[in-house]
């Protein structure tokens, strides 16, 4: 059985006065013997008090000199660590995010090894820190790009359905259909400003309030009810079985993430399907599961489902716009809880939502 290694950290002040220590403990030594060798050959008279100083001072002359250099080329231990780390420092602020360090000391570990004191690791720390800013650079990039062609698609649909109402020679039956059709791309703009503004709140939302008394069942059933509105065309079965329970928690997220769950649910799903939807209490915590008959979700991209503006099933693309389980993550990891897809292509999706609770006493 193999042991495991463990880190030490090393005071870097420690290592600095143990290095000096030993150096000046090293110089003294070679100077006593240089002093003491050349006085034993070229000196052969009487040892006096002028002459016992002379040696004094010659020996400390020596040592401070061979000290001196020794502790000049110790100290690139220190400073040549702290030059790469303000150079990289530096190119981050001039915005490169893929600069990442490499202490190249022969006598300075790596960050990974043991014994790693304060400056490794602060370039352990500083590598960590441009990995993530590069993520989110890159992250960024693509949301910016995802928003403009999100918001561009109904905006130029508006624009050319308007551009041919004021043409004009339509019947009546032409503009309304070219109404309906302005319509429903301002509804899906209005969709998406409304998602964006509600998932940039939740991305700087650090800190939830959790004193709402929640009946969890009956805030399942309104979602429900107010989806109905929604989907009028859709004669979708529900089949629940919700534990009563009341709760302490955020009585929004808390409805939103039902709503979100559901309203995805019955989007994948076909006319006449069933959702099932199930709630109960186990070791304090609050098991939420809905299982959906729809398209399902291939292996290869069950794990974009959480990605900013990902769909994907292009042909639902008007029904929505990506955000929705983007949403749903964060609620659930502001309410301190886990989400689980388990899903088959052609064989329906099954979410389950675990989150920690106080119960109503």
């Amino acid at each position: 059985m193999s042991k495991k290694i463990r880190k030490k950290k090393m005071s870097l002040r420690f290592k600095l006065a143990l290095g000096s220590i030993i150096i000046l403990c090293i110089s003294c030594v070679i100077a006593y013997v240089i002093v003491y060798v050349g006085f034993s050959y070229f000196y052969h008279g009487p040892i006096t008090s002028r002459v016992a100083l002379l040696l004094a001072l010659l020996t400390c002359a020596i040592a401070m000199l061979l000290g001196g250099v020794a502790l000049w080329h110790s100290a690139s231990y220190v400073t040549n660590p702290i030059v790469e780390i303000s150079k990289g420092v530096q190119k981050v602020a001039d915005g490169d995010f893929t600069v990442q360090l490499t202490l190249n000391n022969n006598h300075r570990k790596t960050p990974s090894d043991s014994y790693a004191d304060e400056i490794t690791t602060m370039a352990k720390n500083f590598n960590k820190m441009t990995r993530e800013l590069n993520g989110m650079d890159y992250m960024r990039k693509d949301f910016m790009s995802n928003v403009s062609h999100e918001i561009k698609t109904p905006v130029a649909a508006i624009l050319g359905f308007s551009e041919i109402l004021l043409d004009g020679n339509l019947s009546e039956q032409e503009q309304k259909e070219y109404l309906s059709y302005i319509y429903q791309e301002s509804q899906r703009l209005a969709r998406i400003s409304e998602n964006m503004l509600h998932m940039s709140r939740l991305d700087h939302q650090d800190i939830v309030e959790m004193n709402d008394e929640v009946e969890v069942d009956e805030q399942i059933r309104r979602c429900i009810i107010s989806l109905g509105e929604k989907w009028p065309d859709k004669d979708i079965h529900y089949k629940l079985q919700l534990e009563k329970c009341c709760i302490i928690s955020n009585y929004d997220l808390l409805f939103q993430l039902w709503t979100n769950l559901i309203d995805n649910a019955i989007k994948y799903s076909g006319q006449k399907c069933t959702i099932w939807i199930s709630t109960q209490i186990a070791d304090n915590c609050l098991l939420f599961s809905i299982k959906d008959e729809g398209i399902g979700i291939s292996k290869e991209k069950l794990s974009k489902i959480y990605d900013k503006f990902y769909q994907g099933d292009e042909s639902h693309k008007k029904q929505g716009n990506g955000l929705g389980l983007s949403i749903v993550k964060r609620i659930v990891e502001l309410l301190g809880g886990t989400i689980v897809c388990e899903s088959e292509l052609g064989a329906g999706t099954t979410m389950t939502v675990k989150l920690p609770i106080e119960l109503k006493k």
